[in-house]
């Protein structure tokens, strides 16, 4: 019985150590398979840090191309308007201020004087130190420049207005520094707000955590939240926003790794050069280099220690802490940056409390210039052109251009206003479009560009690429190859009679626009009063292929049809080539190619930009047959189809011509003057009849111009040069006049080509000596 009892005992207990056995063989391999799992995590974290820490070792490509105006220079006899500068200023950001201005990016404007602290900023030259001046102006110029301490100061540059910048699919305005650039003050203000243990955790604030899972529990700050600047700047550049557990995880456990990899100053350095900080339009604001220059107007360096505060307290959340659209919340939370300061022992408490009691004072509100679009088109294609691709990069640039801002601002508002003006008056004529050009012929510095009426980027630009029909604005490159060839001269007189030319095509029958004939007048006259006939006789007598070579060398480039009504303006040209024609004139004969573009200041990898450059200037003219052409086209402003200009002009000479085609499709106008050739047209992009003509439509535009603008763009007129003489002659003959010729006016001829006396006119004795 002993016996039979033991079996199942032994059966038992070989059962429980199956399955023991089994139980230890399961444990054993989940232990081998958490080891494989922890092991492959342990190797996957390890590679995503290794792989994070490349991405953060390298900066990324999106800081802007800004384009600048030209920087206005402030020099005694200069002329100056004051509500100009200001609102320049307010552009800039300058803050306007009631007592002296004691720091950069302030100013102050008290009567006829106005003081400014310029900030520092890159010229065209090199860096341009921060700089106080006082301006008195007297009559529309500056009387005297004084420095800080009241010295006289010879001249002066402004800080370049912004036209636009090049910002690529990203729309950032960043300007990034490298850590030894941001001032140590504000850095502590940073940490204090959001990481006051930065440099002393590993990534990791565990105290942080704990203290925000309590708040949050209890219904307290939770804007100071538990990320720490690694963990912020893993979740900007590498691991993502979204709101998951999973994205915060990863987060948690790269942020020691990649740190141990990466160091602190790095992390620094791309926490202060990419947080978000508020939106300028479309345009993110992003790091604090530039969300100083937006919010105060001034560089990280020349800020205050409440202004450092108001920064620092904006990361938590832009929108709701704008001090321009939230000043309260605003002032509340920069009162609570520096309490955090105080309690980290980045400032004292006397500092806090005397910090805490100033108001906010922001810079005026300054968005981007949209309406520039056309001219960064124009700005890039010449780049492009000198063989640079202007994209954001990972240092800030800039172009400096040649335009004159006050020109450029107004030259839109001119044609902005006056094609709304021709709308009203026949709205049969819209949509109507137009393009401005202005040049300096002394340089070929393009002043101002429009192309068209939106201003924006992408857009037909018509002052480049418009090519349409001069009409008369065309005759003065005529008159030139005429004087050029056939020795003709402004008393050169002319049949206005009935004309009839065969071609192959049938008789070109030309009239003027009236459809009335004078008789035979003068070469001047013919220009003075736009006729045709009297034109079309001069391009025969002169040859067609004469007036496209003479054009050609003027600086239009447009081919040109080698026929006798190419001198009526059929040829086809654009605003920007005309006004570089007419520039060749006003310099005397000497043509300069035109350029938008003066520097760049950028860098590719660590070599500077360095532009192509541009032709240099080209004599193609005798100075006297331009002159002689200018000074015909100073009638056309005194007696001609120019008269329109008179009201603005203030007794000063310029040079002009209209232009108008065929059912008033296009309508020109280009004015000369000794600083500036200014060409304005105006029509339909379909060239369907407009009813338009140079003095009614394209005039007006330039009117205005010279009205808000004159003192920039009415220099006299270029002297006559070697060889010019003025004649007194008889009007009634063409002849030199006599002491009896009854009317007499002075025309200017080549010294030796001077007519004879009139014969018509005598005194008596000289009567009966001729009779004898």
């Amino acid at each position: 019985m002993a016996g039979d009892s033991a079996r199942p005992t032994r059966a038992k207990s070989g059962s429980r150590r199956r399955r023991r056995s089994r139980r230890l063989t399961v444990i054993v391999v989940l232990l081998l398979l958490l080891g494989a799992v922890g092991t492959w995590f342990v190797l996957g974290l390890r590679g995503a840090a290794d792989s994070a820490a490349l991405t953060l070792a390298q900066d990324p490509a999106t800081a802007p191309v800004d384009v600048l105006a030209a920087p206005r220079l402030l020099r005694a006899g200069e002329p100056f308007d004051l509500k100009s500068v200001q609102g320049e200023l307010t552009s800039l950001g300058y803050r306007r201020v009631t007592t002296i201005p004691r720091d950069p990016g302030e100013f102050r404007a008290r009567g006829n004087v106005i003081e400014i602290y310029r900030r520092r900023y890159a010229g065209a030259l090199g860096e341009v130190d921060a700089a106080f001046v006082a301006v008195r102006v007297a009559d529309g110029r500056v009387e005297r420049l004084a420095g800080a301490r009241g010295e006289s100061v010879r001249a002066v540059t402004l800080e370049p207005v912004k036209l636009g910048s090049f910002r690529g699919d990203r729309l950032q305005d960043r300007k990034p520094l490298p850590l030894s650039g941001f001032p140590t003050r504000f850095v502590a203000a940073v940490l204090s707000a959001e990481d006051p243990r930065f440099l002393d955790h590993h990534g990791l604030d565990w105290r942080g955590m704990v203290r925000a899972a309590r708040d949050n529990l209890t219904g307290g700050d939770k804007l100071q939240g538990a990320s720490t600047i690694t963990q912020q700047v893993l979740k900007n550049r590498v691991v993502g926003t979204q709101r998951t557990l999973a994205r915060k995880l990863e987060e948690v456990a790269l942020a020691p790794l990649v740190e141990s990899r990466v160091g602190k100053e790095r992390l620094l350095t791309i926490y202060l050069n990419e947080v978000y900080l508020g939106q300028q339009g479309a345009v993110s604001v992003v790091g604090f280099p530039a969300a100083s220059l937006f919010y105060f107007g001034k560089d990280l360096a020349d800020l205050d220690l409440p202004e450092m505060a108001m920064l620092a307290g904006l990361i938590a959340s832009p929108g709701r802490f704008d001090p321009r659209r939230h000043p309260a919340a605003a002032l509340q939370r920069r009162n609570w940056a520096l309490a955090r300061m105080a309690t980290t022992g980045a400032i004292t408490t006397a500092e806090r409390e005397a910090a805490s009691k100033t108001k906010i004072e922001t810079a005026p509100a300054h968005g981007n210039n949209d309406a520039s679009g056309d001219l960064l088109d124009a700005v890039h294609r010449e780049l492009v052109d000198r063989g640079w691709e202007p994209r954001p990069g990972i240092q800030p640039a800039s172009v400096h251009t040649t335009i004159d801002a006050e020109l450029q601002r107004e030259a839109r508002l001119a044609l902005d206003r006056t094609l709304d003006e021709l709308e009203r008056d026949d709205p049969k004529r819209a949509p109507l479009q137009g393009a401005v050009v202005v040049l300096a012929p002394s340089t070929g510095d393009i002043l101002a560009m429009v192309g068209g009426r939106e201003g924006i980027r992408g857009g037909f630009h018509r002052a480049l690429d418009g090519q349409r029909q001069p009409g008369s604005a065309f005759k003065p490159f005529v008159a030139l190859a005429a004087l050029r060839t056939r020795g003709m001269g402004p008393a050169t007189q002319l049949d206005d009679a009935p004309l009839s030319v065969p071609t192959r095509q049938g008789d070109w029958t030309p009239e003027n626009f009236d459809h009335q004939y004078r008789g035979m007048v003068s070469l001047r006259r013919a220009l003075e009063e736009s006729l045709n006939v009297p034109m079309a006789r001069v391009a025969i007598e002169t040859g067609a292929e004469e007036i496209v070579r003479t054009a050609h060398q003027a600086g239009i480039e447009s081919s040109l049809p080698a026929t006798y009504s190419l001198a009526l303006g059929t040829g086809e040209v654009t605003p920007r080539e005309l006004a570089v024609a007419y520039g060749t004139l006003a310099s005397l004969g000497v043509r300069r190619e035109p350029s938008l573009i003066r520097n760049v200041d950028a860098m590719e990898g660590d070599v500077a930009v360095s532009l192509q450059s541009q032709p240099l200037a080209d004599r193609v003219f005798d100075p006297a047959d331009c002159f002689l052409v200018l000074d015909m086209l100073t009638g056309v402003v005194e007696r001609g189809t120019g008269r329109g200009m008179q009201s603005v002009l203030g007794g000063r000479r310029v040079a002009a011509k209209t232009g108008s085609t065929q059912d008033g499709r296009d309508a020109w106008f280009v004015m000369v003057s000794g600083s500036a050739v200014v060409v304005a047209w105006v029509g339909r992009d379909d060239g369907k009849p407009a009813r338009l003509t140079g003095g009614s439509a394209a005039l007006p535009v330039v009117r205005r111009l010279v009205q808000a603008t004159a003192d920039r763009l009415l220099a006299p007129l270029p002297d006559a040069p070697a060889g010019i003489v003025p004649v007194e002659l008889c009007n009634e003959t063409g002849m030199r006049a006599g002491s009896k010729c009854p009317e007499q006016v002075i025309e200017m001829f080549r010294e030796g080509q001077e007519p004879e006396l009139c014969k018509v006119h005598l005194s008596f004795w000289r009567k009966l000596f001729k009779r004898r």
